[in-house]
């Protein structure tokens, strides 16, 4: 465009202009009528010699600041400043007519956006004046920079989100995916994008009917099952996966976003519990457990299994609500059941396990065990709570039988026992019966006397009634350990109990010449037990231990009573005989073990059940200066 030179530096053109005058000057004012600033300026100095009077709205600056040496230079935003000369630098050699945008300061400090449209005048071939219109872009720049926020803001939650999201066109070929997708795959970045979606959802744009199906096949059925898709890896490796399609149509066509999600555990963990519901349903139906589920707002119960067969009752017969399940109850257990069930179930919302009675059909009681435990629905809340019972009568009964048979057995041996002890019996009774008699002659000769001496013979009495007292509690203490009465536990001193046996047996190990040493420890606390059992069992071991120092110059048997750190109380016989070897510590305490030539060998296996019912252990080994120590342990009073 050619300016009048008359409208250098924003001087109106002359009234006497001819045609072509006349025509720039309509042109000038239909430019002035738009927001498009129009300038010339000099190639070399860059200052303006012309600029339209749009350009006061556009800075703010006058039309005579503009026209000022080195004003456009000195407007231009610092952050374009380089950027902007050396471009215009590069574009006055090489170009007629260019454009480009950058930033100019306005008066009020603020940044406007301009795009310049440049047109380059040359004399001689080198720049010699340049033309261009300044618009105003800074609305369009404001929307840019906008929406590559958005973009940006888009981008950033895309990358964050914890699904696989993947835009494929039409044809399959992947768009874009975000990093989740790349590892989820196994893809380094970038090599997905380009490739096909098939890589890694093999036929599903085809089966969901968002492209075009495969040589020929004709596109499934849209619907979506909600099944987990398979998904194929870098690797080969496949999972299933939940799947999300949708359309988005765009300038370039149709793309099909994508989200992918590995569902391995939640489908690992669907089939654990229909697996788990199987087997539970198949044990409930086989087994010899009854479960019941009951509702904890309303008391009915479901069961599962053969509850009624097992009961004998007719089907759908026995009781269905925790009410009539009350009234099925031995009397005496069901205070008991119905304070652990409230005090555990509904108010600790916790587990118990109790024992009790239930009755059949033909009014016989089963024995049962129960354990039972909330079931929380998904929520916390536990709006049920589901029972085990199984019916233990068969064991009941068999463990009272085996109870029985081991305290008949354990009668025999103590029979047995004392039967080997009888020589040493009879010395111990002789000793107060010769005693009785010798004060008896000595007290008819005094009384035979002229003249009795009375206090003589008050004395010798007090002597015989000491030694029939002596000799009663001998007899009182065999008759005891012999007699077949069923258990009856109660605290006890276990020193004393050890002390009893001493005394029983003392003629027997005086006898065979074996020394006798005790260490009792003081004031130890009563264990609950039964007092002949544990007898019996000490009568073993001391048994055991004169059999083990046999023909031996020099014996000694050690008692040992004393009570560990945790409060268990520790019975010890100690012996100088022929020690224990690993071998025979092995198997001690099996039934029908014995070294001893006509022994039965039931004397430590019976000692040991003995002390395993009281919830204690038997103990064994050797003595580092020779013998043995064979014990038994006892819990502290419950």
């Amino acid at each position: 465009m050619t300016v009048p030179t008359d409208s250098v530096r924003g001087g109106p053109p002359s009234a006497k202009a001819s045609g072509p005058v006349e025509r720039a000057v309509g042109f000038r004012r239909l430019l002035e009528a738009t927001q498009i600033v129009q300038w010339e300026a000099d190639a070399q100095t860059r200052d303006f010699t012309y600029v339209g009077a749009q350009a006061e709205r556009l800075l703010g600056h006058p039309i005579a600041r503009w026209l000022e040496p080195g004003f456009w230079k000195t407007h231009i935003h610092p952050d374009d400043l380089d950027r902007v000369l050396r471009f215009r630098e590069e574009a006055l050699r090489e170009h007629d007519a260019y454009e480009f945008e950058y930033r100019l300061i306005g008066a009020g400090g603020d940044s406007v956006w301009v795009h310049d449209v440049v047109a380059v005048q040359r004399l001689d071939g080198m720049a010699d004046v340049i033309r261009g219109f300044l618009i105003d872009v800074s609305k369009r720049k404001r929307a840019e920079a906008t929406a590559r926020a958005s973009e940006a803001r888009v981008r950033q939650l895309i990358e964050q989100a914890p699904d696989a999201i993947i835009a494929a066109r039409a044809n399959g070929q992947i768009a874009f995916v975000n990093q989740q997708a790349e590892r989820l795959f196994g893809y380094q970045p970038g090599a997905l994008a380009g490739g096909e979606i098939e890589q890694v959802l093999p036929g599903q744009l085809v089966k969901q009917g968002l492209a075009a199906p495969l040589a020929g096949r004709p596109a499934a059925d849209t619907a979506d099952s909600g099944e987990p898709v398979t998904a194929r890896c870098a690797d080969g490796r496949t999972f299933p996966a939940a799947v999300n399609f949708g359309r988005l149509e765009t300038d370039e066509g149709l793309v099909v976003v994508t989200t992918v999600r590995d569902v391995s555990r939640q489908v690992e963990a669907e089939q654990a519990l229909r697996q788990s519901e199987e087997r539970f349903r198949i044990a409930a139906t086989l087994g010899a457990d009854l479960i019941a589920e009951v509702d904890l707002e309303t008391g009915s119960v479901v069961w599962f299994g053969n509850v009624d067969e097992a009961m004998g009752f007719d089907p759908g017969q026995f009781p269905r609500t925790l009410g009539r399940l009350r009234d099925q109850l031995h009397p005496e257990d069901r205070s008991r059941v119905e304070k652990a069930i409230a005090r555990e179930v509904y108010d600790a919302r916790s587990a118990v396990s109790f024992e009790c009675r239930m009755q059949s059909k033909d009014r016989s009681y089963r024995h049962w065990t129960v354990r039972a435990a909330p079931r929380a629905d998904g929520h916390g809340a536990s709006k049920t709570f589901v029972a085990v019972c199984s019916d233990v009568t068969e064991q009941i009964v068999a463990r009272a039988e085996a109870l029985q048979h081991r305290d008949a057995l354990a009668h025999v041996a103590r029979v047995s026992s004392l039967g080997e002890l009888t020589g040493a019996v009879a010395h111990e009774l002789n000793q107060p019966l010769a005693a009785i008699l010798s004060n008896a002659q000595a007290a008819v000769r005094l009384l035979d006397r002229e003249a009795p001496d009375v206090r003589q013979v008050r004395e010798v009495l007090h002597d015989i009634v000491a030694d029939d007292r002596r000799a009663s509690a001998i007899i009182q203490r065999l008759r005891e350990m012999m007699r077949g009465e069923s258990p009856s536990r109660e605290p006890i001193d276990l020193g004393t109990v050890v002390r009893e046996v001493r005394e029983i047996m003392r003629s027997g190990l005086s006898m065979r010449g074996i020394a006798v040493l005790s260490e009792f420890a003081p004031d130890l606390p009563p264990v609950v037990a039964d007092r002949i059992q544990i007898q019996q069992v000490v009568v073993n071991l001391v048994t055991n231990a004169m059999h083990a120092m046999e023909e031996m110059s020099e014996a000694s048997l050690t008692f040992r009573v004393f009570q560990r750190r945790d409060g268990w109380q520790v019975v010890a016989v100690e012996d100088t005989g022929r020690g224990i070897t690993p071998t025979m510590r092995a198997t001690m305490f099996d039934p029908f073990n014995t070294s001893r030539e006509g022994g039965l060998g039931m004397g430590l296996s019976i000692s040991r059940s003995i002390i395993e019912a009281h919830g204690g252990e038997m103990q064994a080994g050797p003595l580092p200066a020779g013998g043995a120590t064979v014990g038994f342990v006892l819990p502290p009073a419950r």
